[in-house]
C-alpha cells in the first residue's frame, strides 16, 4: 500500500528508511543451542547465541497455533538446523523450530485446545520464550491505546512481564478491574512520540482523551483533565503546587527517563488534594536485571518552516543500568537543545512560555537494594534544569494596533541577563516495601522537592503589565513529605482486601520579582537587578490525609470498591507588604478540612466486556497566591479577611464500558461532575488573572478505539468532548466556563504499518474543533476556531539500534493552538502560531 505524503517531508525520510532497512538483514545472529525445560507456569524455550545483538521477533496467532518469526538469525546447533518435540507439557501439542532460507528462524507452538501464551525476552546472549497455557498478568493490562499492532507481550528490561501499577487504587490492579477511566502510556509509545516532541504535556495531549490539546508551551495552560485540575506525581510523589497559572510539573523530567505515564481521568479521593480532575503519575525507568547495559541516543531537529541557522536543535542521552546479587541501579543523563521555532508562514514563535531556544538537562539516578526476600529499599533522585537563552521577545507594539494581531518578534541584540527564563526541579525519594509484614504489604515513602520557575522579563514602561517598570518574576516552591500505606487481605481467598494509610506534606511557596535598571537596559542592553521584592509573600501549606479503601471481589464477574479520605489543610502566612496594593497585611493561619469518598463497581457479563460505574470525590483549595498578592479592598488580615468560606469539593459520576478482543480494543465513558463552589481563573486586559468562585458543573464523553485488522496494521483514535458552566451570581443562571478551563472537542487518529520486518511507519492526526459558547455568552472576547495537524513517524532497525524520523505538522499547516486563541482575546502577544513543519531524527542503541 502506498502512503501519499507530501514529497518534501516524506520523500527523504522514506528513501533513507527503505535504503537502510536491507543492510540490517546482513547482520545474521547464529543460534548455537536450543534448550527446552519445564517450569511451574509451563515451558521455557531458550535460544543461545554467540553475541548479545538484539533479536527482532514477530508473533502471529491462528486458532490454537502460535508462530514466532525471529529475523536476522539462523539455527546452527550440533543437532542441525531444526528442533522439534511433541507433547512437551500439558496443554501443548508440539513445539518446532526451523531455519528458513531468508535469514529467519520460525518457531511453531501448537496448543491442544487453545493457543498457548508466549512472552519473549532477551537476556544477554539468550532469547527466552516463556510458554504457558494460562494468560499472564500482562495480558489483562492492555492500555487504552496499544503501542504497536505487531508488538510482542510487554516485558520489563529484565524480561519479566510488566504488571502495571495503576495509581487509581495505589495498588497493583489490572486495568480491566478498575471502575474508572484510565490511560496508560507505555515506554514504547513515549519513545515513539518523543521523536515529535520532547515535552511530556505535548505527548499526553496527543494520546490521552480528556486531556487538553498540545499548547507547545513550558506551562500547562489550557491543559487540564475533564475541565479541572490534575495532580501530577513522579513515582507517587506529588509535584503539584498551589500555583495554578504557571504550572510546570510536566516539565520536570525528560522522556528518556520515563517508563510509563498513568492517567486516571476524574477526581481521586485516594490521592487527596489538587486531584479534582484526575491523577497523572509519571513512573521513572526501573533498573535492569543482569549484566550492565549501556543505552545511548543521539539526534537533531530542524524547523523547516524557516531553515535559519538558529532553527536547528540537538538531542543526546546516555544511561547505564544493571543488577547484582541483591542490588540494582540505573543512571542516565540527557541534554536537549531546541532551536528557534517558526510557524508555517515563517513567523518566529515568541512567547514568555515558549520552549524554543531552550537547553534542558535531566539526571536520573536509582539504586535498589533487597534487604531480604520480602523487604526492599529504593532511592531515586531526578534533577531537571532548563534555560531559555534568546534575544527575541514578543513585540509590544502589536497592542497598539486595533483588532487581533499575530504576535511579532522583537530582537534585542546583545541582550545580557543575570538569569535566563527556565525551570529547575530537584526530587529525592526514598521508598521502602515489605511484602509480608504480619500478613500485610507495607509501602512507605519520604521525599523532598525543590522547584524554581523563572519567567521572561517584561517592560512595563510600555503598559499592559503588572508593574510600570522593567521586571522579571520567579516562583519558588519547596516541599517535603511522607506516605504510608498498608494492604491487608481480610480472608484467605484474598477476595476481600483493605487498604489504609496516611499522607503528610509540608510545602512553602513564594513569588519573587526582580526590578531592573532602565538605564543599563536602554544603553547596554543589560538586565541589572536593582531591587527584589515579594510579589507573592511566602506562605506555607501543611496537609494531612488519612484514607482507607475496601476491595471486594464479589464474584468472578463483579468487583466492588469503596473508600474514604479525611483531608486537613492548614495555611500559614507571616505579616507582609503587598507590592500591588502598597500596604501592609497582617498574617495569620486558616484551616480547611473535609471528608471525601469514592465507590465503584465493575461487572463483566462476558469475558471480553467490562461495564463500570463510579462516584468519586476530591478535595482541594483555591490558589492562595493570587489572593495574597492582590488582596481586595478592605483586606488587612489573613486570619480575619481571607474570604474562602469553603474549599473546592468535586463529586463526579461516571458510567463506561470497555471491550478487549484479540484485534479490537475500545472504551466509551460519560461523566458529570459538580462542585458547590469551584474556582476558575479569569483573565483580563490588565494582564491580571482573578479567581472566580461559583457553583460549577462539567460533563463530557470520551471514547477510544484501536483495531489491528492484520498483523502488520493498526488503526485507531480517540474522541474527547467536554463542556462546563458556572453560576457566577448564584442565581441559577449558569454561563459557559471560559476556554482556558474547557478545551474544545478533540479528535485523534492514527494509521500504523509494519512495512517490512523492523521498519514501522505511523501517520497520526489531531483535530481540535470550534468552541464559541463562551464567546457568544460574553464570557470571553473571541471564539475558538478549529484546526487540524498531521504528523509522520518512521522507525527502522539498523544493526543494534533503531533510527527514528519524525515530521511534526507534515503538511505545514498554519494554525493557532486553542490556548493561544483564548489568551489572545486579552493580549495579542499570546496569539502565536503552532510550529510549522519540523523534522527530528533520533538514533538509539543498547549494548
Amino acid at each position: 500500500m502506498k502512503l501519499f505524503l507530501e514529497p518534501c517531508a516524506f520523500g527523504i525520510s522514506g528513501a533513507i528508511a527503505a535504503a537502510i532497512a536491507l543492510p540490517a538483514y546482513a547482520q545474521t545472529t547464529v543460534i548455537t543451542a536450543v534448550q527446552l525445560v519445564q517450569t511451574e507456569a509451563g515451558l521455557s524455550l531458550t535460544f543461545e547465541a554467540g553475541t548479545d545483538a538484539p533479536l527482532q521477533t514477530f508473533i502471529n496467532r491462528d486458532g490454537n497455533t502460535v508462530v514466532v518469526d525471529v529475523v536476522n538469525a539462523q539455527l546452527q546447533t550440533s543437532e542441525g538446523d531444526a528442533f522439534q518435540q511433541s507433547n512437551p507439557a500439558a496443554g501443548i501439542e508440539s513445539i518446532a523450530v526451523r531455519s528458513l532460507a531468508t535469514n529467519r528462524i520460525q518457531v511453531t507452538i501448537v496448543g491442544e485446545t487453545a493457543a498457548p501464551e508466549v512472552a519473549i525476552a532477551q537476556q544477554s546472549t539468550n532469547l527466552i520464550f516463556a510458554i504457558s497455557t494460562a494468560a499472564p498478568d500482562s495480558e489483562a493490562l492492555t492500555p487504552d491505546s496499544p503501542a504497536s499492532p505487531a508488538a510482542p507481550p510487554v516485558t520489563s528490561e529484565g524480561g519479566a512481564p510488566i504488571r502495571v501499577v495503576v495509581t487509581a487504587t495505589r495498588t497493583e490492579e489490572a486495568l480491566e478491574d478498575l471502575g474508572r477511566s484510565v490511560t496508560v502510556v507505555d515506554r514504547e509509545q513515549i519513545e515513539q512520540q518523543s521523536v515529535l516532541s520532547r515535552d511530556v504535556a505535548d505527548i499526553l495531549g496527543n494520546l490521552v482523551p480528556g486531556f487538553g490539546p498540545p499548547n507547545q508551551l513550558r506551562t500547562t495552560r489550557g491543559q487540564n483533565l475533564r475541565g479541572r485540575e490534575a495532580a501530577v506525581l513522579i513515582d507517587g510523589v506529588p509535584l503539584s503546587t498551589n500555583f495554578r497559572v504557571n504550572r510546570q510539573e510536566l516539565r520536570s523530567i525528560d522522556p528518556s527517563a520515563i517508563e510509563r505515564v498513568e492517567v486516571i481521568r476524574g477526581p481521586s479521593a485516594i490521592y487527596g488534594g489538587q486531584s479534582t480532575g484526575g491523577v497523572i503519575n509519571i513512573i521513572t525507568r526501573p533498573p535492569a536485571d543482569g549484566e550492565v547495559a549501556i543505552e545511548t541516543q543521539v539526534g537533531g531537529s530542524a524547523s523547516l518552516g524557516s531553515l535559519e541557522g538558529d532553527g536547528f536543535g540537538s538531542i543526546f542521552s546516555v544511561g547505564a543500568s544493571g543488577g547484582f546479587d541483591r542490588s540494582d541501579f540505573r543512571l542516565s543523563i540527557s541534554r536537549d537543545q531546541t532551536g528557534s521555532f517558526f510557524d508555517a508562514q515563517g513567523n518566529r514563535i515568541v512567547s514568555e512560555a515558549s520552549l524554543s531556544e531552550t537547553t534542558s538537562y535531566n539526571l536520573l539516578g536509582k539504586i535498589g537494594y533487597d534487604l531480604s526476600d520480602q523487604q526492599r529499599l529504593d532511592f531515586t533522585i531526578n534533577y531537571f534544569d532548563a534555560e531559555r537563552d534568546t534575544e527575541y521577545v514578543a513585540n509590544p507594539s502589536t497592542l497598539l494596533i486595533p483588532g487581533r494581531q499575530v504576535a511579532q518578534s522583537l530582537r534585542i541584540p546583545g541582550l545580557q541577563r543575570d538569569n535566563n527564563p527556565g525551570d529547575r526541579n530537584l526530587l529525592v525519594n526514598l521508598g521502602y516495601t515489605h511484602e509480608d509484614l504480619l500478613g500485610s504489604q507495607v509501602q512507605g515513602q519520604i521525599y523532598y522537592q525543590e522547584a524554581i520557575a523563572r519567567g521572561e522579563f517584561a517592560d512595563g514602561r510600555l503598559g499592559g503589565e503588572f508593574f510600570p517598570f522593567l521586571f522579571q518574576s520567579r516562583l519558588d516552591a519547596e516541599r517535603w513529605g511522607g506516605r504510608l500505606q498498608i494492604e491487608t487481605p481480610l480472608n484467605t481467598a484474598e477476595t476481600l482486601n483493605l487498604l489504609w494509610g496516611a499522607d503528610y506534606e509540608s510545602q512553602e511557596n513564594q513569588q519573587i520579582t526582580a526590578r531592573f535598571d532602565p538605564v543599563a537596559f536602554d544603553t547596554q542592553r543589560r538586565l541589572t537587578t536593582v531591587q527584589e521584592f515579594d510579589f507573592t509573600p511566602p506562605y506555607r501549606l501543611n496537609s494531612l490525609g488519612l484514607f482507607t479503601q475496601l476491595d471486594w471481589e464479589a464474584s468472578e464477574s463483579l468487583l466492588l470498591r469503596g473508600g474514604l479520605r479525611y483531608e486537613n489543610i492548614n495555611l500559614d502566612v507571616d505579616d507582609y507588604f503587598s507590592a500591588t496594593r502598597n500596604r501592609s497585611i497582617q498574617g495569620g493561619s486558616r484551616s480547611f478540612d473535609d471528608i471525601v469518598f469514592n465507590a465503584s463497581a465493575v461487572y463483566s457479563p462476558v469475558e471480553d466486556i467490562a461495564l463500570f460505574a463510579s462516584v468519586a470525590q476530591s478535595f482541594s483549595v483555591p490558589e492562595f497566591s493570587r489572593i495574597l498578592r492582590t488582596p481586595p479592598a478592605g483586606f488587612v488580615s489573613v486570619a480575619d479577611d481571607l474570604d474562602i468560606t469553603q474549599p473546592i469539593k468535586v463529586t463526579e459520576y461516571e458510567l463506561g464500558v470497555r471491550g478487549n478482543w484479540p484485534s479490537v480494543q475500545t472504551s466509551l465513558s460519560g461523566f458529570y461532575n459538580t462542585s458547590d463552589l469551584g474556582a476558575s481563573l479569569v483573565p483580563s486586559t490588565t494582564g491580571l488573572l482573578s479567581i472566580q468562585r461559583a457553583p460549577q458543573r462539567v460533563y463530557g464523553v470520551e471514547a477510544t478505539l484501536d483495531w489491528q485488522p492484520a498483523d502488520q496494521w493498526g488503526i485507531g483514535g480517540t474522541i474527547s468532548w467536554v463542556e462546563g458552566e458556572n453560576d457566577v451570581n448564584q442565581d441559577g443562571d449558569f454561563l459557559p466556563l471560559n476556554s482556558g478551563e474547557i478545551a474544545p472537542i478533540k479528535f485523534t487518529a492514527y494509521l500504523e504499518n509494519e512495512t517490512l520486518p523492523g521498519w514501522n511507519n505511523r501517520l497520526q492526526a489531531l483535530i481540535v474543533g470550534n468552541r464559541n459558547r463562551a464567546a457568544a455568552a460574553g464570557v470571553e472576547p473571541l471564539p475558538i476556531q478549529s484546526y487540524a495537524t498531521v504528523d509522520f513517524i518512521s522507525s527502522v532497525d539498523i544493526g543494534s539500534g533503531t533510527l527514528q524520523i519524525g515530521v511534526e505538522n507534515l503538511f505545514d499547516t498554519q494554525y493557532f493552538p486553542a490556548v493561544a486563541q483564548f489568551l489572545s482575546g486579552f493580549d495579542d502577544r499570546n496569539y502565536i502560531g503552532g510550529r510549522g513543519r519540523t523534522v527530528r531524527i533520533l538514533y538509539s542503541t543498547t549494548w
